[in-house]
């Protein structure tokens, strides 16, 4: 069977398509358009390249979101279709023209990619409801990124007029913090207002939450304001405009996060990964989105491998060199959501608390041991997802019970780290 490697160059205006035969031979270029016309001329030409009975591999980059345009309609149409890491492409672009760079040569070197790759797997492409959780989580998160920074600001602002108000409050965002940032930040108009006045504002914006000793603090700090060369209106003008964006970014985040959730239950109708200790609603609704059909990767280690939460291999004449950076390959959120997880997660999860402190124990930097509990996560989630029953805590099985406390969590992981060497739940294998 006669094979074609079409290898497409993405480009905003236009891509461009090298053919070569299954010897790296070309055999055929041409550019293809943007939009239907481009899938239009794609079929086209490939019905003329390729021979009877034989076999077309298409090799797109993954450039930007250029290359949806490409891969969604060929994978609809049941064709081979290979989605390529830029790196190796340019890395293969770099070994057969090191000083010259055009989009010729960049589509004959991606369709070089799989006669020098014999490990490359089928671009994947979810269901629709897949595709749109996976965006929509993306840019939730974003937006989660903003609202800190926003915050940060906020914070810096406050603080340098008001030394101190960052104690307050146990949440310094409630309502009766904000309406104070937004209105009362000037010391000497608080002081006008008077102590009692003011706190009956704020209590009433609490709905009553708002106690004495919250008073008392609030005030002390109030007359303990230092005097700044600045002007108070404008400062307040930057506090409004902070907070009046941290609102917009929360009404934004809300709608977000409400369409998730109907996407989640359609997707995992039995949302299966909130069972997991440290995957929350979000959490469990972005990792599913980003693992996709688990069917997919054959064991657990693939799927880490995915991840990117793997140490790096470096060994020469029969010596490994141990302690090696992770590979950090895959998505980067994916990487991110399973690092706050694992953080969450061992605060809960006994089994993991003694995988931790065995790790910390070993002298392993915190950060280190949580990407190795991020990555023993990770495979706790795959067993999930490939058993499709719900994660049991150790010494759960048989019994549904609450969230375990802290303390209740500390006392399990030191009986499993007494009683085993390493402990593992049913589930992890």
């Amino acid at each position: 069977m006669e094979t074609r490697y079409f290898g497409i160059d993405l480009g905003g205006q236009g891509h461009e398509v090298c053919v070569c035969s299954g010897d790296g031979t070309q055999v055929g270029r041409f550019e293809m358009p943007r939009g239907l016309a481009g899938w239009q001329r794609l079929r086209s030409e490939a019905a003329q390249q390729v021979p009877a009975g034989g076999r077309a591999v298409y090799l797109v980059e993954a450039a930007q979101s250029f290359w949806q345009e490409v891969v969604h309609p060929l994978s609809a149409a049941g064709e081979e279709v290979y989605l390529l890491n830029p790196i190796k492409c340019s890395d293969l672009r770099k070994f057969y023209r090191r000083h010259t760079k055009t989009d010729a040569i960049d589509a004959h070197a991606t369709a070089q990619v799989a006669r020098a790759d014999h490990g490359l797997k089928p671009a994947y492409v979810g269901s629709v409801a897949e595709e749109s959780l996976r965006r929509l989580c993306r840019l939730s998160w974003k937006l989660s990124e903003e609202m800190r920074d926003h915050k940060r600001r906020l914070s810096t602002l406050v603080e340098m007029v008001l030394p101190g108000i960052g104690k307050v409050w146990k949440n310094r965002y409630c309502r009766s913090a904000q309406l104070f940032y937004g209105r009362y930040l000037d010391p000497a108009r608080a002081r006008r207002l008077g102590r009692k006045r003011l706190g009956g504002i704020l209590r009433r914006r609490a709905l009553g939450k708002f106690s004495e000793e919250t008073e008392a603090r609030l005030w002390s700090v109030i007359e303990n304001a230092p005097v700044l060369a600045y002007s108070y209106e404008d400062l307040q003008l930057e506090v409004s405009c902070e907070l009046d964006g941290l609102a917009d970014l929360e009404r934004r985040q809300q709608k977000l996060r409400d369409r998730i959730n109907e996407l989640y239950s359609e997707v995992d109708p039995h949302h299966l990964l909130e069972s997991v200790p440290g995957v929350g609603p979000f959490f469990a609704a972005a990792i599913t989105a980003a693992i996709g059909r688990v069917d997919r990767w054959q064991n657990a280690n693939q799927l880490v491998a995915y991840s990117g939460l793997v140490p790096r291999k470096k060994a020469s004449s029969g010596k490994e060199k141990l302690g090696q950076p992770l590979t950090k390959k895959g998505q980067p959120q994916l990487r991110c959501w399973l690092y706050v997880a694992a953080e969450t997660a061992r605060h809960y999860d006994p089994e993991m608390q003694a995988f931790f402190r065995r790790l910390r124990r070993r002298g392993m930097h915190h950060k280190a041991a949580i990407c190795a509990l991020a990555a023993k996560l990770l495979r706790r989630i795959y067993a999930v997802l490939k058993a499709s029953q719900e994660y049991q805590i150790a010494g759960s099985v048989g019994e549904k019970r609450e969230k375990p406390v802290r303390e209740s969590v500390h006392e399990v992981a030191d009986t499993l780290l007494k009683d085993y060497a390493d402990a593992a739940s049913p589930l992890a294998m």
